[in-house]
């Protein structure tokens, strides 16, 4: 049976706190820059304290967004084994915690590594090109919230009109609003512009476009979240992430709960989600029959527009694995 040395490593925005945990349960700490020098010590590090050993490495850390890119990717071009988890994850499963340092939590994920290695799936660095667009996706929601903020400013100001001169600071704010359309515009067209230009990329798009309900907005969300359909081994692993799968609420014989989805979801992309299987109701499409039909069976319609959703979902994987455009079977 491989010993494996576990490096728990807790990512902030200048640091890397990294703790190496021994199978004996003996563990050293050390911190290095958040940067490729860094990662380069950190290395030099590691191979010192397992010059003598000569255990597998597994390196291990929570995914803390654009602090963590870096690292992901130098692990990845080095081809060391390392898991980028979900924060809560690690958290949930590690009991009663007391307390926070950087130090503790190198510890606390070195021991998750250790403890759940059996189930660890391996990361590798996304392409570069799907990280660009996951930061230009994140812009144009900034852009869009900052828009959002300029217009309730507007109507806010629309209100004292009566009163009090608000000419000026009403055409602040309309210029901020035709500066941001003009930026949210560019922004889209360069993410269009980078989705075309890779074949597979486009491709996947045309395909994912083809299905009832997924827009342009959520297919490029699509690509994005599942790294070009890599990410997720099936649709349903994907609902459960986007917050989309039902489950049971019960206990003995008193607790007997709904059954609902669960409130730790990607929102993000359920709310897009939800807004094309609400248009799709009212475009009066296949989704709407299936919509009418189940409410009139006594279905709560809420219960039955997360079932369009999840059916939108399964349809967007389906395309992706036959690489074909979806073709509907109702007359």
């Amino acid at each position: 049976m491989e010993k494996n040395l576990f490096i728990g490593i807790d990512v902030s925005k200048l640091v890397l706190d990294a703790t190496a945990l021994f199978p004996s349960n003996e563990h050293f700490h050390r911190q290095f820059k958040n940067s490729k020098a860094g990662f380069n010590q950190l290395l030099k590090w590691v191979g010192k304290l397992n010059a003598k050993e000569g255990h597998g490495l597994v390196f291990g850390f929570e995914d803390t967004g654009v602090y963590s890119v870096g690292l992901g990717r130098f692990l990845s071009e080095k081809g060391l084994r390392f898991v980028s988890e979900n924060a809560y994850r690690i958290r949930r499963s590690m009991g009663i915690v007391r307390g926070k340092d950087d130090q503790a939590d190198s510890l606390m994920i070195a021991r998750y590594l250790k403890r759940n290695l059996d189930e660890l799936k391996f990361g590798h660095a996304a392409p570069d090109l799907l990280l660009e667009l996951q930061q230009l996706s994140s812009q144009r929601e900034r852009l869009l919230k900052e828009k959002s903020a300029h217009k309730t400013r507007i109507k806010e100001m629309r209100v004292l009109e009566g009163c009090l001169d608000m000419r000026f600071l009403l055409k602040v704010e309309k210029e901020m609003v035709a500066l941001l359309d003009r930026k949210l515009r560019e922004v889209q067209a360069e993410i269009n512009r980078r989705i075309a230009a890779q074949r597979e990329l486009r491709e996947q798009k045309e395909l994912l476009c083809s299905v009832p309900g997924v827009g342009e907005q959520t297919a490029n969300q699509m690509l994005v979240l599942t790294r070009g359909f890599t990410r997720f081994p099936c649709w349903r692993k994907f609902s459960c992430y986007a917050g989309l799968a039902p489950f049971r609420y019960s206990s003995g014989t008193s607790v007997k709960g709904r059954t609902k989805v669960s409130k730790i979801a990607n929102k993000k992309i359920k709310a897009l989600l939800t807004m094309g299987a609400l248009t799709s109701i009212k475009a009066g499409n296949e989704y709407r029959s299936y919509y009418e039909r189940k409410t009139a069976e006594g279905k709560h319609p809420m219960a039955v527009l997360n079932a369009i959703k999840n059916k939108i979902v399964s349809r967007m994987f389906a395309v992706i694995e036959r690489n074909m455009p979806y073709v509907c079977l109702q007359s």
